[in-house]
């Protein structure tokens, strides 16, 4: 059996053990690689019982040449009777950004939709060359275990299953095949710009190493697996121990991180953020979140991440989206016996004359009195009910927990002479008025 069929038997055989895809979507670029997927694929769809092989092109428009690719993607997909379908992206990189990792990004992007849409599962025609590159790159940034893991087998990116079968395959295997089934193939012209560090690699540095030393990739994907193999037990137990430090999903304990060394809390801390699809962040601004654990507990360190920032407060670190422009103001009169929702604190609220399906209830002067949401002055008095003194709202919040970046969201509700509540995220604070008559409160969380 050649190389190719063999990697692909083995690597569908591992796949449709844990999942059921109802398509197989080749990534075709019309490149050697994935046009030597494709066609091995739908040769073992012959004999195989394997799901539908489909094949997407996408079309980044960075080449003048990536019309043409798009129509030979699409003849050798009739060719082969397979479906196709074709995809354009546009992109734009952001600042600091590479032009082809935003074009990677757009691509799985592309992708993942697509797999979503028909239950299927992305095969990339990534190979053992592609691997030794992969490696080579991450050594040269310095990285840990996890980048010198290099390309996984199969990995899941947006909630869609990504296979590499080709990975134990080398690229000379890769052509043999090409050459032996007379397959055609394009070039893509920046396959040649040697100021790629990819591309430098590949065309200065690794052809005479692999001259020296044939092995060489082999050895180096066996070095990949390994790293791979110690970061999946690093984890396993980082999972456990998160498990035990985390009291929500953007929040941890630094009392719980204090427990460990120094390296545990940057391996905890890394995989606290990959788990939630945060971007890793660099070994300064690692230090810098380092240091907010030694904070005091009244401080407000901030750290920035790209669209996220980390804040202290108390004993916990939390993981935030920088908020963009306020959203529309909710701020004026509450109508009596209506629903107001309240996105920002991600509840609905309705303040009714009757007790039916209500939690709460408030004194006021009369019930034909106007009522309103405002946002409050923090130095306000109040007294919740449950409470013997009047205290400024500043202080009831920090004793509530609430954390100085939310306190802009806090309404207070209030009749034409007293406050009557404080509304807090997902919860509302009855306060002890005075009055004549009853209005009701009932609260129905949104999130």
């Amino acid at each position: 059996m050649d190389p190719i069929a063999h990697a692909l038997k083995i690597s569908l055989s591992r796949l449709t053990e844990e999942h059921r895809p109802e398509r197989l979507i080749v990534g075709l670029s019309g490149g050697v690689d994935s046009v030597v997927l494709l066609h091995a694929l739908t040769r073992l769809q012959t004999s195989d019982e394997i799901p539908v092989v489909e094949a997407v092109y996408i079309n980044h428009g960075l080449s003048p040449n990536a019309a043409s690719w798009q129509t030979f993607c699409a003849s050798f997909c009739a060719s082969l009777a397979v479906p196709f379908t074709a995809y354009t992206v546009e992109v734009m990189p952001a600042p600091r950004e590479s032009l082809e990792a935003c074009a990677r990004e757009q691509r799985y992007a592309a992708l993942t939709r697509h797999a979503k849409a028909c239950n299927g599962v992305i095969l990339t025609a990534h190979h053992q060359n592609d691997q030794v590159e992969t490696v080579l790159l991450q050594l040269k940034r310095g990285a840990g275990p996890k980048g010198l893991g290099g390309i996984p087998a199969l990995t899941r990116l947006h909630d869609v299953t990504v296979v590499r079968p080709l990975l134990e395959v080398s690229r000379q295997q890769i052509e043999v095949y090409a050459l032996a089934q007379q397959l055609h193939w394009i070039e893509d012209e920046s396959n040649a710009d040697d100021s790629f560090d990819r591309n430098f690699l590949r065309q200065l540095i690794l052809p005479p190493v692999m001259s020296r030393w044939p092995s060489f990739g082999q050895t180096v994907a066996r070095s990949a697996g390994l790293c791979a193999e110690q970061q999946g037990l690093l984890d396993e137990v980082c999972d456990e121990r998160l498990q035990s430090i985390c009291s929500g999903p953007e929040r941890i304990s630094v009392s719980g991180l204090k427990r460990y060394s120094q390296a545990w809390q940057k391996a905890l801390l890394r995989r606290w953020l990959e788990n939630r699809s945060v971007p890793m962040p660099g070994s300064r601004q690692l230090e810098q979140l380092l240091l907010m654990l030694e904070a005091k507990p009244d401080a407000q360190p901030v750290v920035v991440l790209g669209i996220h920032e980390f804040r202290r407060f108390q004993d916990a670190l939390f993981l935030l989206t920088k908020k963009g422009c306020p959203g529309p103001s909710v701020e004026g009169p509450l109508p009596l016996n209506k629903t107001v929702t309240l996105d920002a604190l991600s509840l609905r609220l309705t303040l009714s004359t009757s007790a039916e399906g209500a939690q709460y209830e408030v004194k006021t002067v009369t019930g034909n009195s106007l009522f309103s949401l405002a946002r409050p002055l923090l130095s306000h008095s109040v007294k919740p009910l449950d409470a013997a003194h009047h205290k400024p709202l500043k202080q009831w919040l920090k004793l509530w927990g609430i954390a100085p970046w939310e306190r802009t969201d806090v309404l207070l509700l209030s009749d034409t002479e007293q406050a009557l509540a404080v509304v807090l995220k997902g919860k509302i604070v009855p306060l002890s008025s005075v009055g004549d008559a009853s209005v009701y409160l009932q609260v129905e969380l949104t999130a």
